[in-house]
């Protein structure tokens, strides 16, 4: 009778370990890639933010491109985030505001942000009113994404708020077409909205004319 022939025990280093290692490192890179993509949610600098909006909640959505539907209403407190991570509020200091909402693949916001921008940056502005931005209706798919790397590039100075996947803030504010103007008296009440390219010239006699 043949006597049976014993396995041999595995050397150590030879290819028997390789492919327990290989699993290994193939879920600690999963690991990685996960966590990478769920804490760019909450990093600064990520498009979408989580602003608190309170007071006043909505707006009624305007009915003209220069509409006082909203005239004397309150307007809504905005806490929320630049591309930064730092805060930025909006809210009723007893200053007047002008805020613009602009969506980055809309081609009238293409061109009003780098005309509002040198209007500034020759001097312009009007002495007691705030310049504000929300950045909102954020869309990968379409043109000129992302926001942030847009308005980076016009060197837009203006504090920005980073609007949620909701389009939470743009919702509060009435909803109007892009680029929406707010316009918001020492008071905090809503003095007029505009919606769509609006000239400097005009964007310039509203915020003289708040009070």
């Amino acid at each position: 009778m043949a006597t049976p022939t014993k396995s041999q025990p595995a050397k150590p280093g030879t290819s028997r370990s390789i492919p327990v290692i290989g699993i290994i490192v193939a879920v600690i890179v999963v690991i990685v890639v996960v966590a990478v993509v769920f804490a760019g949610n909450t990093e600064p600098g990520n498009e979408f933010g989580e602003p608190q909006v309170t007071g006043q909640l909505s707006l009624m959505p305007p009915d003209s491109r220069v509409d006082i539907t909203a005239t004397g209403e309150t307007a809504p407190t905005v806490i929320g985030q630049d591309f930064d991570g730092n805060e930025v509020r909006i809210e009723n200091d007893g200053r007047a505001k002008a805020i613009a909402l602009l969506a980055h693949w809309c081609p009238h916001c293409q061109n009003e942000v780098p005309a509002v921008q040198a209007w500034i940056d020759s001097g312009g502005g009007v002495d007691g009113v705030d310049l504000y931005s929300v950045t909102t209706a954020m869309d990968s798919t379409r043109d000129n994404y992302p926001p942030s790397e847009w308005l980076d590039r016009e060197g837009w100075t203006a504090p920005v708020i980073r609007d949620d996947s909701g389009n939470t803030v743009h919702s509060a504010f009435g909803s109007g077409g892009f680029p929406f103007w707010v316009f918001v008296n020492s008071d905090g009440t809503v003095a007029v909205r505009v919606a769509g390219s609006t000239p400097i010239e005009t964007l310039e006699q509203i915020m003289q004319d708040l009070t």
